[in-house]
């Protein structure tokens, strides 16, 4: 049994969340019926294709009236009448070290164990920003796939040089007009691998509680299978502006999902010097591009400076030696119950700079005790928040360092943690 399928089993069924099955999948259905499958890429071989991507409907009955329709606000979250769904921030578990789970062995023996990128601390996956090999192999990946005429330009640019494409699509832009058609080309045909960019364009997930963050990735992952007529799991997802990949929150549920890590980058390629193309070409480099017209210039200076220099251009599956995302036949897919974040997160080293759900909570209790302003809990570990923290640690006589380390923590959460002004 798979390491993934061993997740799934394991996951809780139903649960508090099973309510939102059915108002996530009222709005696949209604943003689905509008999709006009007008793709002028080639349409899939019969032989090229395996499984026939089909249409699915929700069991009758079993959708609610309404949307989600949440927006996140500072200390809430608000549904589309007005009401207010309060921000549970309940004391991390205090526990110094990460709860022991097991993880991918580092095994020297396997071809690709020296290539892939190693997690940085206990309970972490890895995030993968280049892979260490001298072959001449580079990734290119696609975020955001903004629309179905732009991602199949991209596409056959890619094809014109060869080269595999790895497309980051949000959500919401998967079920955009003519995108079906598009995809299954670039998965079925093309030998594109899709992955996971959630739902939302701008989401932020370590400003998010649990229900939400585990919303916009397990929603990109429906809207995906829906659209493929399989249920698909990503290996990697690729967060909004790089900000979170060290909340150690997300890359718990992740794993529980059965994902293989945060996928980063090497270069921003829509951003490189036309004249230095050739100098940003280094093996096991991973490339950025978002579907612009500038950035598909970009992108066809970099393959064919790339060709040039024989590289093979392989998705990120094949540039870490991984086999590729699972496609499981599953019936319905919109029947499917949104999972839960199961494991408990410790109390883990913060810093400035850190952009995590755990320093949401810790401005909150800050907040809650005089060291910090109102209105000051943004997720973001800044030198306001280091400032409040160095406070605190004074008080209770601890080095001021301003870091959240975990015994810091556990005295902030303890219920005799003393006020500003006690």
């Amino acid at each position: 049994m798979s390491r993934r399928s061993l997740h799934r089993r394991q996951r809780a069924q139903g649960g508090c969340l099973s309510w939102a099955i059915g108002l996530l999948a009222v709005t696949a259905l209604a943003l689905v019926a509008a999709l006009i499958i007008t793709s002028r890429l080639p349409k899939p071989k019969p032989d090229a294709v395996a499984p026939q991507a089909t249409a699915q409907e929700a069991p009758e009955g079993t959708i609610p009236p309404g949307g989600l329709g949440m927006v996140v606000t500072a200390d809430s979250f608000q549904d589309e009448g007005g009401g207010q769904i309060p921000v549970l921030t309940p004391s991390p578990t205090p526990t110094l070290e990460p709860t022991p789970t097991p993880r991918p062995t580092y095994n020297p023996d396997e071809p690709f164990a020296l290539v892939r990128p190693q997690a940085t601390a206990p309970g972490f996956l890895p995030v993968y920003i280049k892979a260490d090999t001298e072959d001449k192999r580079i990734a290119i990946t696609v975020d955001e796939c903004s629309g179905a005429a732009i991602v199949e330009d991209f596409a056959r640019t890619a094809a014109k040089y060869g080269a595999k494409l790895t497309l980051f699509p949000t959500g919401e832009n998967v079920m955009r007009k003519g995108m079906a058609d598009v995809l299954k080309v670039c998965y079925y045909t093309m030998g594109f691998e899709l992955e996971n960019r959630c739902y939302s364009g701008t989401a932020r997930l370590y400003t998010m509680n649990d229900a939400m963050m585990a919303s916009e990735i397990w929603k990109q992952e429906i809207a995906l299978s829906y659209i493929l007529g399989v249920r698909y799991h990503p290996h990697f997802l690729r967060l909004y502006g790089g900000d979170g990949e060290n909340d150690l929150r997300t890359h718990t549920f992740l794993y529980e999902q059965g994902y293989l890590g945060v996928a980063h980058w090497t270069f921003n390629g829509g951003t490189m010097a036309e004249g230095k193309i050739g100098t940003n070409l280094a093996p096991g480099n991973i490339y950025f591009f978002k579907t612009t017209r500038e950035d598909l210039r970009m992108m066809d200076l970099l393959m064919d400076e790339a060709r040039g220099q024989g590289y093979e251009m392989v998705t990120l599956n094949e540039l870490f030696g991984y086999e590729a995302n699972e496609a499981e036949d599953v019936g319905n897919i919109l029947a499917e119950t949104m999972p839960e974040l199961v494991g408990e997160v410790p109390y883990y080293f913060m810093k400035t700079g850190d952009c995590t759900w755990a320093t949401y909570l810790l401005q909150r209790r800050l907040i809650e005790l005089g060291y910090l302003s109102e209105g000051s809990a943004d997720g973001v570990f800044g030198s306001g928040t280091a400032a409040a923290l160095s406070a605190f640690q004074a008080k209770l006589g601890l080095a001021a360092t301003g870091a959240a380390d975990p015994i810091t923590q556990e005295k902030l959460y303890a219920s005799d943690a003393p006020g500003v002004n006690e």
